[in-house]
């Protein structure tokens, strides 16, 4: 297993607290959230970072939809941001008759929906106790919700291999999970790689994937078997996510964020790889109006 080792990552932006859900647009833009001061950010191509949303607490997850607007998750739910108007909308606050207390990570699944995961930020963030179990869900283009699992500790990242064949799930305090995609609801999942603090994950075109593992502070890259290839460190003290960079040369987005002991280190990078991502999708979900 190799040892951490200090990665060459290229600040983009910097000065925030707690940096999540990165996210490239066609534009040339990169999208981003500060969980801790409740904002999401865009960094346009020439380095200017923009001031988005504000007073959205817990945005763990940001996704493009083919309507111009940006889906963000976060206290109560999902809304869809306008870019051009700073106005949102409603897109989920309940699941089987059920308020959702918080969405973090999501990720378009290629057919106009996406999956999700909510999260119990109130009792993490608020109140100091083991947050009650939350769920990973499937909502498709129309808006029908299937829910996976009912007993996620804490949902982080996910992902696809290149292959389709698979879906990849990070659960914080256990690891991540592996599912078999195919028609319909995906089969039982098994804990592909084990790990405690596993947060944001990305895959690349071998297969392999990148996960951001927050409490240690390192990132780490397993092989389509599940053999760690490498273990990269950061100056802060985590790392939080990691995204697709789309162009060349290859690159990945890596998030970074603070804690008491440094605050305001939290920021944006960008990490040269060998081996491109697995591409983004767009949602295309029928409530938001085409552009």
């Amino acid at each position: 297993m190799p040892e951490p080792a200090a990665a060459d990552f290229e600040e983009l932006a910097s000065g925030f607290l707690f940096v999540e859900a990165p996210r490239a647009a066609a534009d040339g833009s990169i999208w981003f959230s500060d969980l801790s001061a409740g904002s999401v950010h865009r960094r346009e191509a020439d380095g200017t970072v923009r001031t988005m949303l504000t007073g959205r607490d817990w945005v763990g997850g940001l996704v493009h939809d083919a309507s111009g607007k940006v889906l963000c998750g976060g206290r109560g739910g999902i809304i869809a941001l306008d870019p051009l108007t700073g106005d949102t909308q409603v897109v989920l606050s309940e699941i089987e008759g059920e308020p959702i207390i918080a969405v973090n990570d999501m990720e378009a699944d290629g057919a106009g929906g996406f999956y999700a995961g909510t999260i119990d930020f109130v009792s993490i963030m608020e109140l100091g106790r083991k947050p009650a179990p939350g769920c990973l869900f499937h909502m498709d283009a129309s808006g029908k919700i299937t829910v996976m699992r009912r007993d996620v500790f804490a949902s982080n990242g996910i992902a696809f291999s290149p292959c389709g064949r698979w879906l990849y799930h990070s659960e914080t305090s256990c690891g991540v999970w592996r599912y078999a995609l195919g028609d319909g609801v995906p089969e039982k999942p098994e804990l592909f790689i084990s790990l405690d603090d596993s947060d944001g994950l990305v895959t690349d075109r071998d297969g392999a994937l990148w996960v951001a593992c927050w409490e240690s502070g390192i990132l780490r890259r397993f092989s389509a078997e599940g053999r760690q290839t490498h273990c990269l460190t950061s100056h802060a003290p985590h790392i939080v996510s990691v995204a697709v960079m789309p162009g060349e040369p290859a690159s990945l987005l890596v998030t970074t964020g603070g804690n008491a002991e440094a605050s305001g280190v939290g920021g944006l990078l960008r990490l040269a790889v060998d081996v491109p991502g697995v591409a983004d999708h767009k949602t295309a979900l029928t409530m938001l109006e085409r552009a």
